[in-house]
């Protein structure tokens, strides 16, 4: 192969990968698409004399690149500059990823090389979980959630296990390709191993898909209300009063006296709610009155929120601001909140926040993020956080809620701690109006059905526009809305109280990772070169 046919494979790899993010391709070619980025591996091991260690990650680029491009290219409807930035990151991590690797590769053989692909693929995935810099959004895993009969196993490994199922496809494809190429007699034994990878699996949630049952008792009705408010115009034009009451009467006419639940998008007030003087809020008070109006009902609303510190702090990026006093500032919350006829009004803080727009790191990085992205709402907040989960318990007994906002339902690590706190159902609000009519918004959705699997729990969600619905627990979407339509969608849900695999354990699939790259880097790069190769092979 000469350096046009590696950059082929590279973009080749990178394009059809990208398809997995996409309306367009199942999310099983991703089964097989990693199979270039070996093959170009391969032929740079095989020719070592001829490449630089180094070459690998260059051939890499392009295609990881094109992936992006395809996969997160929806970015640029809310800014150019995090679209490109975010584009040329992501794929210089991948890149150095899979290049790490190779070098483990080119200094201990292929089965200790193949390892090292998949523990530091999967430890990569593990930093975009937890590192607030970093984002979960094209995990191979993440790639399947259009396929929901194929990975209902995911109630036991968590989307991991599909990173893990995919890299393991792609490597055992590579080396069967290798050997009918060099006519080993084992291939078809190899054959035969990756066909029960691909197969089992399948046949396993298929089961699972059929056989799985709902809980029969206790069904809730839960409206769900899309305003579809236009998030560049009418969301800082129109008076935050003038919207909430659009959604009220939207609530109003069609609320039964069985309904449990109201369910409105993320943020439908944009003016900071003070927590200390909660009740006494004019926005608060509208929903208050709609609740004691149908005692019945417990509405939860996005808002933000805010509290006042008596410390004067600096500055980040507009999160906390002079308000009310010489020595008074306030910090700044994406909130949900639970309004019903009740004394106490619930607040949970939202937890993961988009880098760039809902946080920074600095104030350096702050001031830089604030003239080169735009503005949402007037501000790029810095907003604080809220360290543990907390539910929304009915007061009447109908079902404990997680509330869930927007970005951190990418997470099933997160998603799976409410749960654990006693959620029977998962609460989703969120205004993908900012993505407009992208693949942010569809992906977005897509993920959704990967908690209700992960969880086993029924799915409510409630955007501003984008799309609402209701998601069962084998991850089905229905009722459904459209695309920038005003909505209201009355529907059920059954609370469950089974506690999954995924749900008790974890990432244990990232974990395990996480240690065998800590070894193998260990014994790589500090003990064979203390100790020598053949010593430290005999120890292991």
């Amino acid at each position: 192969m000469n350096k046009y046919t590696l950059v082929m494979l590279s973009v080749t790899g990178g394009i059809i990968s990208g398809l997995a993010w996409t309306d367009w391709c199942t999310g099983l070619v991703l089964l097989f698409v990693l199979v270039p980025f070996f093959m170009i591996e391969d032929h740079l091991c095989v020719n070592r004399k001829r490449y630089s260690e180094n070459a690998y990650f260059l051939y890499l680029l392009p295609g990881f690149v094109l992936f992006c491009i395809i996969s997160l290219g929806w970015i640029r409807v809310v800014s150019i500059t995090a679209a490109i930035g975010v584009i040329l990151g992501v794929s210089f991590l991948l890149a150095f990823t899979m290049w790490l690797a190779h070098k483990i590769k080119l200094r201990t053989g292929q089965i200790t090389g193949y390892v090292s692909f998949i523990a530091f693929w999967l430890t990569f995935e593990s930093l975009c979980l937890n590192l607030d810099i970093l984002s979960p959004w094209v995990n191979l895993g993440n790639g399947l959630s259009k396929d929901i009969r194929f990975i209902q196993w995911y109630e036991v490994t968590g989307a991991a296990g599909g990173s893990l199922w995919i890299l393991i496809s792609n490597i055992l494809l590579t080396v069967i390709l290798k050997g009918f190429r060099e006519k080993k007699n084992r291939t078809f034994i190899i054959t035969a191993i990756w066909l029960s990878v691909i197969i089992i699996p399948v046949l396993i949630s298929f089961r699972i898909y059929h056989n799985i049952k709902q809980e029969e008792k206790g069904a809730t009705e839960i409206i769900l209300i899309q305003p579809n408010i236009d998030s560049y115009t009418e969301k800082f034009s129109v008076p935050f009063e003038e919207q909430l009451e659009k959604i009220i009467r939207m609530a109003e006419s069609v609320v039964t006296e069985n309904t449990a639940w109201i369910l409105m998008p993320e943020t439908i007030v944009d003016d900071p709610v003070n927590e200390d003087d909660i009740s006494d809020n004019k926005y608060v008070g509208m929903l208050r009155r709609l609740a004691n109006e149908n005692p019945h009902i417990s509405i939860v609303a996005g808002m933000v929120t805010s509290r006042p510190l008596t410390q004067k702090i600096e500055t980040i990026a507009g999160n906390k601001k002079k308000n009310g006093g010489p020595d008074l500032f306030h910090v700044i919350y994406n909130s949900a909140l639970q309004i019903d006829t009740g004394n106490t009004i619930n607040v949970y803080h939202k937890s993961k926040l988009v880098a760039g727009f809902e946080t920074q790191f600095s104030p350096a990085i702050g001031r830089i993020t604030r003239k080169l992205l735009p503005a949402l709402g007037g501000i790029n907040r810095n907003y604080d956080i809220q360290e543990e989960r907390v539910c929304f318990e009915h007061p009447s007994g109908a079902g404990k809620a997680a509330p869930i906002i927007c970005y951190e339902s990418v997470f099933g690590k997160h998603v799976a701690e409410y749960v654990r706190k006693g959620a029977d159902m998962l609460f989703i609000i969120t205004n993908d109006g900012w993505w407009k009519n992208s693949m942010g918004y569809k992906q977005h959705l897509s993920f959704a059905s990967l908690r209700a699997i992960e969880t086993r729990r029924p799915v409510a969600r409630a955007a501003n526009t984008g799309i609402s619905c209701f998601i069962d627990i084998k991850g089905r979407i229905s009722e459904k809305s459209g695309w920038w339509t005003s909505a209201t969608i009355n529907g059920t849900i059954i609370p469950e109280s089974r506690i999954t695999p995924y749900v008790k354990y974890g990432d244990y699939i990232l974990n395990a990772a996480i240690i065998v790259s800590t070894l193998i880097l260990l014994i790589v790069f500090i003990l064979i070169p203390c100790f020598g190769k053949n010593k430290i092979f005999k120890i292991f």
